[in-house]
C-alpha cells in the first residue's frame, strides 16, 4: 500500500554483513579491541534486520487471519486458508525466544503467545469468542509494532 512506511531489512542486513566481511578482510592480523566492537555492532544491526523482518512477517500473518476471520458466514472463507495463515503467524512468532537481544522481552513473549493461542478461532465459536480472539490479535499486532518499534500504517496495512 502507497501509504506503508518504506523499510528495507534485506539492504540493512546485507550492509551490516558486507561492512562486517570488509572489516575482516582488511584487517591486517588479529582483530584488534576497537575492531571487534564495530564487528559486533555490524552483528548486532544484521540479527536485528533478520528479526525484523520476522516480526514484521508475524504482523503479516496477524492481518492475514484477520481477514480470514472477517470472512466468516460467507462464500469466501477458507479453513485451508485460515489454518495457513494462522499457522504461519504461530511459526514466525516462536522465533523471537532464539535471539538474547531481542526487543521482545521474555515477558512480551509469553504475553504474545497468549494472545495468540495454541489454535486459531474458527466460525463455529460464538460471536464473544470470534470478537475476543479478534481484540487479542489487535494486541498481538501492537505488542510487536511497539518491540520492533514498527510504524501504524506498517503494522495495519503488512
Amino acid at each position: 500500500s502507497k501509504d506503508l512506511d518504506p523499510t528495507d531489512f534485506t539492504t540493512d542486513a546485507f550492509m551490516a554483513f558486507y561492512q562486517g566481511r570488509s572489516l575482516i578482510n582488511n584487517a591486517e592480523g588479529e582483530l584488534t579491541q576497537e575492531q571487534l566492537i564495530e564487528l559486533g555492532t555490524y552483528r548486532d544491526v544484521a540479527v536485528a534486520a533478520w528479526e525484523g523482518a520476522l516480526a514484521a512477517t508475524a504482523v503479516h500473518y496477524i492481518n492475514d487471519t484477520l481477514g480470514d476471520m472477517d470472512k466468516f458466514g460467507t462464500d469466501e472463507y477458507s479453513v485451508l486458508t485460515h489454518a495457513k495463515h494462522w499457522s504461519e503467524l504461530k511459526g514466525f512468532a516462536l522465533a523471537f525466544q532464539f535471539n538474547p537481544r531481542s526487543p521482545m522481552a521474555d515477558n512480551d513473549f509469553a504475553t504474545l503467545h497468549g494472545l495468540i493461542g495454541d489454535a486459531p478461532v474458527l466460525p463455529d465459536a460464538d460471536d464473544d469468542e470470534i470478537a475476543a480472539y479478534r481484540e487479542d490479535l489487535l494486541a498481538a499486532r501492537d505488542l510487536m509494532r511497539d518491540a520492533y518499534g514498527f510504524s501504524d500504517a506498517n503494522a495495519a496495512g503488512w
